[in-house]
């Protein structure tokens, strides 16, 4: 019997993380066999993604006359919308675009545009999600295996994950916020008797890993700090952890661990308003988090679906 072959995909990508791990995620649920092209857009095309109904191929520098050419183009951000929309116009029907997050255009310019359900976005070619898909599979687990995971195995104490982000657009947090949510975090972990594994990400200061670092120091071995230097234990950890603590300006660390029964926790270094406080709001509504409040406790956690949600709603959508 003659073997199918996957449909391809590729995911064109500036290299931003958080982003091209949405585009991998999609990508996977897909079923397809992707290829990461890095594009970095020329300036007016990343401020003016409507540009890309206009600007010639030779600025693109993207081989296009590859054979076969892929079944998807899978884009995330406003800045990564004008290249999708070069490629819907150039190549016409010959390929599907998909675009992850608000554009700020037109959905006209898509196949399809993929939207949180907090940005309150709706159209015929539009999917709302449920917050950010995630890229975490079993496989992203085993190949982030480090020695700090492989030594954590053998722990007998509860261990509790927090994973920090940072300044954003929205706010930057001072030094001060930084040092009372650890301070409040390290009580709570010494109160159960924990083992508290600190990740930070590409977003927090220097000066406040400084902070957390001079802080961890006054304590015994039962901290943790992962500040961007050698392997990073992230996903691998997460199948260690009893409860996970993530600071409330990352929809996407909130959306990934959500998917898993852990008991999670939302800490704020700021207050939030307006969309992100609506997708928090009925997160917590539905069960899926809990607002940190000095405490951790264990909780009848639902889980985050929008994986699953979202590839129905995709195969449906083209299949229709």
């Amino acid at each position: 019997m003659k073997k199918l072959l996957k449909k391809k995909s590729w995911i064109i990508t500036d290299g931003t993380k958080g982003m091209e791990n949405q585009s991998i995620a999609l990508a996977k649920l897909l079923n397809t066999n992707f290829k990461l092209i890095k594009f970095t857009p020329p300036y007016l095309l990343k401020k003016i993604p409507l540009i890309g109904r206009f600007i010639p191929v030779s600025m693109i520098k993207m081989d296009f006359n590859i054979k076969p050419l892929p079944k998807f183009i899978i884009t995330t951000g406003k800045r990564m919308a004008g290249i999708s929309i070069f490629i819907k116009f150039f190549l016409k029907n010959k390929i599907k675009t998909i675009h992850i997050q608000n554009p700020k255009v037109s959905s006209n310019y898509f196949d399809l545009l993929l939207i949180p359900e907090h940005d309150k976005i709706i159209g015929k070619n539009i999917i709302n999600t449920k917050g950010a898909l995630s890229f975490i599979d079993n496989n992203a687990i085993e190949k982030s295996k480090t020695s700090i995971t492989n030594n954590l195995k053998h722990n007998k104490k509860p261990i509790i994950l927090f994973l920090i982000g940072g300044d954003n657009k929205r706010y930057k947090p001072n030094n001060t916020d930084y040092y009372n949510l650890t301070l409040n975090i390290v009580k709570a972990s010494k109160s159960i008797n924990g083992k508290l594994i600190i990740l930070t990400s590409r977003r927090t200061p220097t000066k406040a890993i400084k902070i957390i670092n001079s802080m961890l120091k006054k304590y015994e071995n039962d901290f943790y700090l992962y500040s961007g230097i050698g392997h990073n234990p992230y996903p691998s950890i997460l199948k260690l952890a009893n409860f996970i603590i993530v600071t409330s300006d990352s929809v996407n660390m909130i959306s990934e661990t959500a998917t898993f029964n852990i008991p999670l926790f939302v800490a704020y270094l700021k207050k939030e308003k307006g969309k992100i406080r609506a997708f928090l709001e009925n997160l917590e509504s539905l069960s899926i988090i809990k607002k940190f409040n000095g405490k951790l406790f264990d909780y009848n956690k639902a889980k985050l679906e929008t994986n699953d949600e979202t590839t129905l709603k995709i195969n449906k959508f083209f299949s229709s």
